[in-house]
């Protein structure tokens, strides 16, 4: 088997492992889903029993694929991309510990846009944060339109655990009358079914849990520590950031005194 041939395959194997799988490339966007329609529809017109040349054509089509392919795999949010804030007051980071034995589970980073950032600055006057500051930068955060959320696994940690964590937060954000016991019982429920794919790996150490937030949607990314993305969707609506946003700054949970705190 020459080498381009092996291309061929590998490329065909993903195309294939994309179609069956809607909901882990759930993401795939038109231009990834006219790749798998353009190679479906090579197979339609009998292109395995052209003539070379057609072969040919076929092989630059595969090594198109595989670059397109990892070219998505890619595109996952990040801290450092475009439309962000950048300097004093435009992040955040801190270590998640959980049980009574304190055990490190995750590093946290926030990233927020311009307009938020200068929220913060003109909430703290440009000092370091104080507690009686607390409660206006959080309604700042959670009113953010424009950020990138990143939890890093620092230990493994299954599906489960993780989605009793975030249960936890979505309670505090509805104590706190931030949240509709509707919403949160929708998001509750509908946790195991949006992150199916991690469930039988679980989260390791290196993985890692996005978020995009904009004005109008959020994209919400689980990649594994190797790159391969299990999970990739987005949710429209300024009430679908708020619901992520609340859970990391409504009173009670886990994150926000310590986000808010590491400020500077």
């Amino acid at each position: 088997m020459s080498k381009f041939e092996r291309i061929e395959m590998v490329t065909e194997q993903r195309v294939h492992l994309a179609t069956e799988k809607k909901d882990v490339f759930r993401l795939a966007e038109p231009f990834s889903r006219g790749l798998i329609h353009g190679m479906n529809a090579f197979r339609t017109f009998g292109v395995r029993a052209a003539s070379w040349s057609s072969r040919g054509m076929l092989r630059t089509l595969a090594i198109v694929l595989l670059v397109a392919a990892t070219a998505l795999a890619g595109d996952v949010p990040s801290l450092s991309e475009p439309g962000l804030g950048s300097g004093p007051f435009s992040s955040m980071h801190m270590m998640l510990e959980k049980t009574i034995l304190k055990v490190d589970v995750a590093t946290i980073d926030v990233k927020v846009g311009p307009s938020t950032q200068e929220k913060f600055k003109q909430i703290l006057g440009g000092k370091p944060y104080s507690a009686a500051a607390e409660a206006e930068l959080a309604k700042a955060a959670m009113d953010a339109d424009r950020a990138v959320i990143q939890l890093k696994f620092v230990r493994d940690v299954t599906l489960k655990q993780w989605i009793d964590g975030v249960r936890e937060s979505l309670e505090a954000a509805e104590k706190a009358g931030l949240l509709s016991a509707s919403v949160r019982k929708q998001v509750s429920e509908g946790l195991p079914v949006w992150f199916k794919p991690v469930e039988s790996r679980g989260y390791k150490n290196g993985d890692r849990v996005l978020y995009r937030i904009e004005p109008n949607q959020i994209r919400t990314v689980a990649v594994t520590r190797e790159g391969q993305v299990l999970v990739d969707r987005v949710d429209q609506g300024a009430d679908k950031r708020r619901i992520v946003l609340t859970s990391y700054f409504a009173p009670g949970t886990d994150y926000r005194q310590l986000l808010l705190s590491s400020l500077k």
